[in-house]
């Protein structure tokens, strides 16, 4: 089995300010795989009442039954649902592994758009990988990791961004173009869960299960870019993060986001922003 990504875990917040809880705040949040049919869940026999769950699926399959409808979940699906509810989610007697993040939320601003959007799009949602949600949610997955969610307000912050995004990226679906197929949805999570280690568009092709040369052309087409424009947007945007945010020299950045050495990152660096990791850490600061 592959090494999971270090925010790989389960996360429960138990703040106390009323307020707040009142407004919007995280309960829990993770990123789990089950193997077993032993993963069921009743909406309707939980006793956490007055949540509200965002669940998006990264490999394998999974299923949700709503109203007695069956709806598989398989990479790039997603859900939102209250408790309670009538519905039940599972990993079904058909699929050996079900891979997913997943935030539950709880606050009257949540509940009226979760419910918004329940109204206008449904329970089931398709999510690009490089989706406002998604990767919000993989940035709060990291801090939480890493134990950077630690007060109540900084907390319901979050929540209500996450909600606003997921609102948002719902309201525009209907400008979207045609869902991603399961392989690019695949190979696209691929790349953002392992662009810290050394792979390149071979390990992406492989990841969905195509060959180098019928992935290369599938993934230009939906995502308007090569795998190694994909991979290398997902390190600088890394990179940028890590310049802005820590005093790691560019050989300790290089390390992280997969580069060999500090020259080739400073080299694939200023072809993609125009500038120098130096020059754009300093460039920032001033701006400060």
């Amino acid at each position: 089995m592959e090494e999971k990504p270090s925010q790989y875990g389960s996360y429960g917040y138990r703040f106390s300010d009323p307020m707040l809880q009142n407004l919007a705040q995280i309960w829990s949040l993770g990123w789990d795989e089950q193997t077993t049919t032993l993963y069921d869940w009743d909406g309707k026999n939980r006793l956490d009442t007055g949540k509200f769950i965002f669940q998006y699926t990264i490999s394998g399959k999974g299923c949700i039954d709503i109203e007695d409808e069956r709806h598989e979940l398989t990479p790039g699906q997603g859900f939102i649902v209250n408790i309670p509810g009538n519905y039940r989610y599972y990993l079904p007697e058909d699929s050996d592994r079900w891979e997913f993040i997943y935030l539950t939320l709880y606050g009257d601003v949540v509940k009226k758009y979760w419910e918004d959007i329940q109204k206008e799009i449904g329970h089931i949602i398709h999510f690009q990988p490089d989706s406002d949600p998604v990767l919000y949610l993989l940035n709060l997955l990291n801090m939480a990791s890493n134990r950077q969610i630690s007060n109540a307000h900084q907390a319901s912050g979050y929540a209500y961004q996450f909600t606003m995004m997921l609102f948002t990226y719902c309201s525009n679906l209907e400008k979207r173009l045609s869902d991603w197929p399961e392989a690019i949805v695949e190979a696209s999570m691929y790349a953002m869960n392992h662009y810290s280690e050394e792979i390149g568009p071979d390990e992406m092709a492989a990841s969905s299960g195509m060959s180098r040369y019928h992935f290369t052309r599938q993934f230009k087409e939906y995502t308007n870019q090569t795998p190694i424009q994909y991979l290398t947007d997902i390190r600088i945007k890394k990179a940028k993060e890590l310049l802005v945010n820590t005093k790691y020299s560019s050989e300790d950045i290089a390390l992280l986001i997969g580069y060999k050495n500090a020259n080739y990152f400073n080299k694939v660096f200023k072809k993609v922003t125009g500038t120098s990791p130096g020059k754009y850490r300093t460039n920032l600061l001033l701006q400060r």
